[in-house]
């Protein structure tokens, strides 16, 4: 079995720097989108997560297309970073049956919820613990982590795309409605940050610093290390000139991936080579990354 990708970097970064993912959206080999996804390891096997809307290109409301020239995507490319840069194609469109797509979407909310999955068993060559979310990672310490409004969190993705380096930006924000209260009837909790298009399909995580102080059933805890804790998955602000922005809970995800693992088609996605590079390497450039930038490996 194949080394586990990780960052070749000189110095201390954070673990969660390595979850996200830059994915962008093509149709052809037009650029339409760019945007965040990430792996949940389930009991079957790495499972990418994004929006829904990433991936369709249209609102996932009104189901107006999203880029000015009403472009949907049939397909996207994902960088995953290690000593080099390796990128993924993701064949959008189920060439057997048209009408289906080649995603999986929540068992019972469907295209209602704005979160979809694809297995990709076989990258588990690449795709760990150390770059990946996973669901029962807290399950041994007990079920007494608890946000409320105000709670500090981070949005974790690439805003207006990827901006140069291997890793995600992070976005400080707060939660800003009552966390165990669905809004709009739907398993969404709002978020006040400053985040901006290219973060949809970000990871959201809350955390412990070391020594920081919990109080749970009458009694104080005291955090002995850093401990990070996944709260959902962003899918973009609630009005475009608001700081609100929506988060698909944590359980919400959960059902969804399990679903996906029991019964998602494996989805294979080939290597491809890319043009565009924000490497340390120098090959970044504000040229190349609004030019032609996809290119299949021969």
């Amino acid at each position: 079995m194949k080394e586990k990708i990780e960052p070749d970097v000189a110095g201390f970064f954070d673990t969660l720097s390595g979850v996200s993912k830059h994915i962008r959206m093509y149709f052809g080999e037009v650029p339409l989108a760019s945007g965040t996804c990430f792996f949940v390891m389930s009991a079957d096997g790495p499972v990418l997560v994004t929006n829904r809307h990433n991936f369709t290109g249209r609102d996932n409301i009104t189901g107006e297309p999203l880029h000015n020239n009403c472009g949907i995507p049939n397909h996207a490319v994902v960088t995953l970073h290690g000593p080099g840069e390796i990128h993924y194609h993701i064949d959008l469109l189920d060439h057997e049956n048209p009408d289906t797509p080649s995603w999986i979407e929540h068992p019972t909310l469907g295209a209602e919820a704005d979160i979809v999955a694809l297995p990709v068993k076989e990258m588990a060559n690449i795709i760990g613990e150390i770059n990946s979310v996973s669901l029962d990672s807290v399950s041994s310490q007990g079920n007494w982590h608890r946000w409320d409004v105000g709670s500090e969190l981070q949005v974790i993705g690439y805003p207006y795309g990827q901006i140069g380096g291997p890793f995600p930006i992070w976005s400080k924000g707060f939660i800003a409605s009552e966390p165990d209260v669905d809004i709009a009837c739907l398993p969404i909790f709002l978020i006040d940050c400053r985040s901006r298009p290219g973060q949809s399909g970000s990871p959201v995580w809350a955390r412990f610093r070391k020594g920081d102080v919990v109080t749970h059933n009458g009694q104080d805890y005291q955090a002995k290390a850093n401990m990070n804790y996944f709260l959902g998955v962003y899918s973009g602000r609630l009005r475009g000139d608001s700081d609100l922005g929506l988060v698909w809970k944590r359980s919400c995800i959960e059902e969804l991936v399990n679903h996906a693992a029991v019964h998602g088609v494996q989805h294979r996605m080939e290597r491809v080579r890319h043009r565009f590079s924000a490497s340390s390497g120098g090959e970044f450039s504000l040229e190349s990354f609004v030019g032609d930038d996809f290119e299949l490996v021969t």
